[in-house]
């Protein structure tokens, strides 16, 4: 177990200096050794988990992902530019179907890339959690980006079995 845990831990950092690296062209390092540090201890004692994953599905979900980004980049920057202002803000709940806690938080994460979603909390529920989420436009259909997104997640992610049935 304390093999695992020190694994886990020297991933993390590898992973976290390499970013660091790259992000700040090779600088900065007085101040990313404390942060990692502080990190680590924190990823310790708050037992936070990482959901496995499965590699066949990394790439369909790298492009997935990229797609999304793309689109809502192009999404936001007609609505700030285009001719006519096409905003109707909202907020609206989606019920999740992914099961494990881990899981939800990563797609609550990720739905803030997709077009004119952002995710602002998890709520518990007996029978079923659901997102809070702003939408900018709640005529879109933004039900059907959410579900894609957890959709493909579920079949990233090792935790989950397939999320379909409908709704």
């Amino acid at each position: 177990m304390l093999f695992r845990q020190l694994a886990s831990m020297s991933m993390f950092s590898l992973l976290a200096a390499l970013c660091w690296g790259a992000l700040t062209e090779n600088q900065g390092w007085w101040f990313f050794l404390p942060l990692c540090a502080l990190l680590l201890i924190w990823r310790h004692y708050a037992r936070l988990s990482l959901p496995g994953v499965r590699l066949a599905a990394v790439p369909g979900f790298v492009v997935f992902f990229v797609k999304q980004v793309v689109l809502g980049a192009f999404d936001v920057g007609w609505r700030a530019l285009g001719p006519k202002s096409k905003c109707s803000p909202d907020w609206r709940r989606y019920p999740v179907r992914l099961s494990d806690p881990a899981s939800q938080r990563l797609l609550a994460s990720l739905i803030s890339v997709l077009p004119g979603t952002c995710s602002a909390q998890i709520e518990s529920h007996p029978q079923r959690n659901q997102l809070l989420l702003h939408v900018l436009d709640r005529h879109d259909d933004w039900q059907t980006g959410v579900a894609a997104l957890e959709l493909q997640l579920a079949g990233l992610l090792t935790a989950e079995s397939s999320v379909g049935g409908s709704r």
